[in-house]
């Protein structure tokens, strides 16, 4: 019993120690901010806008310019909440960006488009979708940038 006990402590002690000279594990991939452009140009209703938007999540900003094809409708300004900001900077840290496209599209005609660009620290990303039915998880990001609940 006690051999087996001092096998046991050895077997620690010498796990212990070489897990020591293990190089550390790289940080994981940070996002830093995300750049948006949602274009409504070429769909047929007057009322969709096209948002421009930058969120930085170093800064802890986002800032969103709203504006339509028809001059009916004012251009706006506004800014996304800190829960939303934080829900987009989850959703898009907990998904594998890798698996991205850099390129969707849909054979319809007069769709939505956008270009999504997506600053990490260890690169970017950049995205068009034609018809915005990329894969997750830019739906939900345009959800939230498009403030649709």
């Amino acid at each position: 019993m006690t051999r087996h006990l001092f096998l046991l402590l050895l077997f620690l002690a010498w796990t212990n120690l070489t897990s020591n000279n293990m190089p550390p594990r790289t940080s994981s991939e940070v996002v830093l901010k995300i750049e948006m452009n949602l274009s409504a140009f070429g769909v047929e209703s007057d009322n969709f806008p096209s948002i421009d938007a930058k969120i930085d999540f170093l800064k802890d900003t986002s800032l969103c310019v709203k504006s339509y094809y028809n001059p009916a409708y004012k251009d706006s300004l506004y800014q996304l909440s800190k829960a939303k900001m934080a829900t987009l900077l989850k959703l898009v840290q907990t998904s594998d960006l890798n698996k991205l496209k850099s390129h969707y599209k849909v054979e319809h005609v007069d769709q939505p488009s956008s270009k999504t660009v997506i600053y990490t620290t260890k690169r970017t990303y950049v995205i068009s979708d034609y018809g915005l039915k990329g894969d997750a998880p830019l739906p939900d990001m345009y959800k939230i940038v498009y403030q649709i609940d």
